[in-house]
């Protein structure tokens, strides 16, 4: 199933779930985040990746700027939870963040709602 038909499910799949996006700009860049969902009384950023690895920049900045309990990374890998430890930068100043990444293959997508459950 493509990327585009998994989005389409996250979307209308269930009545009533809002399925938004996050964009930061900034004067030197842009963050992005494909999908922010409210799931299981947390707010969940998701990224979608069309393969097994890619940079999480955006990932990041949201992380560090938002109180989510976790992210969501649908790819091509198999599924694992990662704690991450990165350092993001806010205007002059350094910030530590820390999270746990869930990466999950694309056939998983109808199962985030019990997945994101089993790890609040």
């Amino acid at each position: 199933m493509s990327i585009r038909k998994k989005n389409r499910h996250l979307l209308f799949d269930t009545p009533n779930r809002e399925l938004t996006y996050w964009l930061r700009q900034g004067r030197a860049s842009n963050a992005e985040i494909d999908f922010v969902m409210g799931l299981n009384g947390a707010v969940i950023p998701i990224e979608v990746k069309a393969g097994a690895t890619g940079k999480l920049k955006s990932l990041h900045q949201f992380m560090g700027t938002k109180d989510a309990p976790m992210a969501i990374r649908f790819d091509a890998s198999r599924p694992s939870v990662t704690p991450v430890k990165t350092v993001i930068r806010t205007g002059n100043e350094k910030k530590d963040v820390q999270y746990r990444l869930i990466s999950l293959p694309l056939y998983l997508v109808e199962r985030l709602p019990a997945i994101t459950a089993a790890h609040l």
